[in-house]
């Protein structure tokens, strides 16, 4: 079985340094690294050189144009030049624990996707985030008590939608948050992968979990004492505004009916622009 490493990124590189040094320390290595872009205007490739170098694996990067925050087609962009079996999809804003990826394919069955529920830092929490830190993987002395009961709560809540679904009780189990989550790629390829009609914040996660449930692949949260840490860093949104909302609630019609492959996705992108591709060890 071949990992490929997805992470998407947009400027921020002080961010992806970071998710980067959590990726070095895994205790299991994947075969290949893909770095998707959403057109950065500022360099993230520089401050990163040091740390691909360290690399054991290949390193590709893919870019898009900027045309606003087009997460769902970036995070496509990247599934389309991987070539492992099992995709497991990363924001740069995410640090990892250190078991992240062996967790992953521990629990990795078919028909069965990987969710976590990364722990929220604040400012002066990030700043705490060093890579002596992330090598020994101890997030005792950043991580708050009160931080730690929300993630074992959410685990709890997980799990009790798992069961809850798997008697056949609800349609869905545990939500899939895309920011860290791994994925079988036959079941990505499956559903058509993101749908690329989500452009702006919000809702294209909530319309790939469905299509996943939708298809009969179910979700699992196999993290609550080692969990991955989310940066704090200014939102993509104003004020929690999900421009996407109207079209979302149109899908939500359509795969409830059974429609669970998207129309512009995978295998159809929207629009034909040009990417740049380059590999970088």
């Amino acid at each position: 079985m071949k990992i490929s490493v997805i992470i998407t990124i947009y400027n921020r590189a002080h961010l992806l340094t970071k998710c980067l040094w959590s990726l070095r320390f895994q205790t299991l290595v994947p075969h290949e690294l893909i770095l998707t872009d959403d057109g950065s205007e500022e360099d993230i490739l520089g401050p990163i050189q040091s740390i691909i170098r360290g690399f054991s694996f290949s390193v590709k990067y893919v870019s898009q144009k900027h045309q606003g925050f087009r997460l769902a087609k970036c995070r496509n962009n990247g599934a389309r030049h991987a070539t492992g079996d099992y995709f497991i999809f990363i924001d740069q804003d995410i640090v990892l624990n250190r078991s992240f990826l062996e967790i992953c394919v521990k629990e990795r069955r078919e028909r069965r996707f990987c969710v976590s529920y990364p722990v929220r830092l604040t400012a002066d929490q990030s700043q705490l985030v060093t890579p002596e830190l992330i090598e020994r993987g101890d997030w005792q002395g950043i991580v708050t008590e009160a931080q730690r009961q929300k993630i074992k709560r959410q685990y709890v809540k997980d799990k009790f939608y798992q069961i809850i679904r798997s008697l056949h009780l609800l349609h869905r189990g545990p939500k899939l948050r895309g920011g860290a989550v791994a994925i079988n790629r036959d079941d990505f390829v499956a559903i058509n992968g993101y749908d690329e009609n989500y452009q702006g914040w919000g809702n294209e996660d909530d319309d790939l979990g469905r299509r996943l449930y939708a298809a009969g692949i179910r979700g699992k949260n196999p993290f609550c004492n080692e969990f991955p840490l989310h940066l704090f860093h200014a939102p993509h949104h104003q004020n929690g505004t999900r421009v996407n909302l109207t079209y979302y609630r149109q899908r939500i019609n359509a795969i409830n009916r059974g429609e669970f492959r998207c129309q512009y996705g995978l295998d159809n992108p929207l629009g034909n622009e040009e990417l740049v591709i380059r590999n970088l060890n």
